[in-house]
């Protein structure tokens, strides 16, 4: 017969088990680092001549590659392919990243305050119509930041200029962040690119009249 103490050891045991096998193992999650594209404020250093008054424009939506549509950052080890960093992140969506930095940084070229750029709110009559296809925004396997992208421009007289456009920048440092300051890096030379055909246009525009 079994005793009153056999009966209390079993049930005590069985408790304890029980209570073990409730406690949840340590969980194993890593939290992703999130980064965002930054140009520091634009200073005019002669290299684009502002005109009054300053030039209005539209920045469209950017175009981007399916690829590139990942929050991941995204890396080339090769030509042939692409790798994703799980944990290394873009801390919001990489087009509406580049519109804002290259909105903001043309705008102080420009001298204008008269601007808007996807996904806000189009102002209206803008002289100037932006639109931007990417090809390639990554760090490349020669250990640069690039940038491979086609552009369009499209004046108030109808008038449209089409062009590629490319850049490779250094990185300063080791690690995603200087990553991401290299290619920001890369869009302030779009932006300064977009500068000079604005002013080209309006130049040509002043001259025929």
């Amino acid at each position: 017969m079994i005793s009153k103490n056999t009966v209390t050891l079993v049930l005590f045991l069985s408790a304890f088990l029980f209570s073990q096998s409730c406690i949840l193992p340590e969980a194993n999650h890593v939290e992703p680092d999130f980064y965002l594209l930054n140009l520091p404020d634009f200073e005019q250093n002669g290299t684009v001549s502002r005109v009054s008054p300053a030039p209005t424009f539209y920045l469209s939506e950017i175009e981007l590659p399916q690829y590139l549509m990942d929050n991941r950052l995204v890396f080339r080890p090769s030509m042939e392919s692409v790798g994703f960093r799980e944990y290394k992140r873009w801390g919001e969506p990489l087009g509406d990243g580049i519109s804002r930095v290259l909105g903001n940084n043309l705008a102080q070229r420009l001298g204008t305050l008269s601007y808007s750029v996807f996904p806000n709110r189009r102002k209206s009559g803008p002289q100037f119509e932006i639109a931007i296809s990417i090809l390639a925004f990554e760090k490349s396997f020669d250990g640069m930041a690039t940038l491979d992208s086609l552009i369009e421009l499209r004046d108030i007289e109808g008038d449209i200029f089409r062009d590629s456009f490319q850049a490779s920048c250094p990185l300063d440092d080791e690690g995603e962040p200087a990553e991401v300051r290299a290619l920001s890096k890369c869009l302030g030379e779009l932006s300064q690119k977009l500068a000079k055909q604005i002013y080209s246009n309006l130049s040509a525009v002043n001259s025929a009249k």
